[in-house]
């Protein structure tokens, strides 16, 4: 029953992809490797988030009051960016943080 729905998620996290721009290697390690292991990441930080959001309640009280903030970038919204927001084939981060294929 899983076979059924990965290959079209599958190609639904690649869809972003320009035939002419990226080295099959690249696609294929990307697109079965990494995006399945990005997609787990952010459902696992997603269910951490929930589950340490008293303790993240408790850290906010104290200033700078952003610990909620810092908690969601790093369990939620990296993984997701690192999963649905990049151009596949782009691996790693730049040094401002956005991810861009190498030329």
């Amino acid at each position: 029953m899983a076979k059924r729905f990965l290959a079209p998620l599958l190609l639904i996290m690649a869809a972003n992809v320009r035939a002419d721009e990226v080295r099959t290697d690249a696609f294929l390690a990307d697109v079965i490797l990494a995006r399945p292991v990005g997609l787990v990441a952010t459902i696992c930080g997603s269910a951490l988030f929930v589950a340490i959001s008293p303790l993240t309640a408790l850290a906010t009280i104290s200033p700078p009051h952003d610990a909620f903030e810092l908690a969601a970038n790093k369990l939620i919204l990296a993984p997701a960016t690192f999963t649905f927001d990049r151009p596949v084939g782009a691996l790693y981060p730049n040094m401002q943080g956005q991810y861009q294929r190498g030329q």
